[in-house]
């Protein structure tokens, strides 16, 4: 399986405090069956974190997880927070921030938790011109998506794509997540889906939400998810790394 919303990262984040935790959420990710984990440490107006540093400490990691023995690739990415158009705009073409896989073809955004962006649409657009895919990270999890759905629908009739968290299918988050959640999956409006995982305790559990998806919906939108999420993950990449990968 493929994560590609982690913030695995020590130390850079709210994430992983240490790469001690780092390491462990490595492993406990390949007990739960996967094998390719996006690092997305968050891109804010208070959290610049640039390409230079996710790059530089997914080597530590990495390092460490091939000695422990652990098969897990860990990959660049950020989750670029919309603070407003002109943010976003201007750090995307200084490519300050990490496209998913470091490719300038996946790009993890995240709504402000205060509010609906305005210029979300906008954005979204902007990306989609440039043949860059957004995909809007744990929709679910926003109290104004879930008052006013429409906004969200109009942000994927538009092309955007969205992430759901495992956590949210589980009820973990709270009870109104897991229900737009569900609302979404029946709708086929979950394109992917991530763990958001930060620490052990909120930790890689993709497996469990898979399951959630299909009793909801079945194997084939199960199918449909995974099948989408490949293409995050280059050819010459799953070629090159020895372990087993499983859908």
């Amino acid at each position: 399986m493929i994560d590609i919303h982690s913030h695995i990262l020590a130390g850079i984040d709210d994430g992983a405090k240490d790469l001690e935790e780092s390491v462990e959420m490595g492993r406990l990710a390949h007990q739960d069956g996967i094998r390719y984990i996006f690092a997305t440490p968050h891109f804010t107006d208070t959290m610049i974190n640039d390409c230079d540093t996710v790059v530089r400490r997914i080597g530590t990691l990495q390092r460490e997880l091939d000695e422990l023995g652990i098969p897990v690739r860990v990959l660049p990415g950020a989750e670029v927070r919309l603070c407003s158009y002109e943010f976003v705009i201007e750090y995307a073409k200084r490519e300050t921030f990490s496209y998913l896989v470091g490719s300038r073809k996946f790009v993890l955004v995240e709504e402000r938790w205060t509010d609906y962006e305005s210029d979300s649409l906008r954005i979204m657009e902007w990306f989609l011109d440039r043949e860059i895919q957004p995909v809007i990270a744990h929709p679910e999890r926003h109290a104004f998506f879930r008052k006013d759905p429409a906004l969200l629908t109009a942000l994927i009739d538009a092309g955007a794509w969205t992430q759901v968290t495992a956590d949210s299918l589980l009820g973990k988050n709270n009870a109104e997540a897991q229900q737009f959640s569900r609302w979404m999956i029946e709708r086929s409006l979950v394109h992917t889906l991530a763990t958001d995982a930060h620490n052990v305790t909120r930790r890689p559990n993709l497996s469990d939400g898979f399951r959630m998806i299909e009793t909801w919906a079945g194997l084939e939108q199960v199918e449909a998810i995974k099948e989408r999420m490949h293409q995050f993950v280059p050819p010459s990449l799953t070629n090159e790394h020895s372990p087993s990968v499983t859908a």
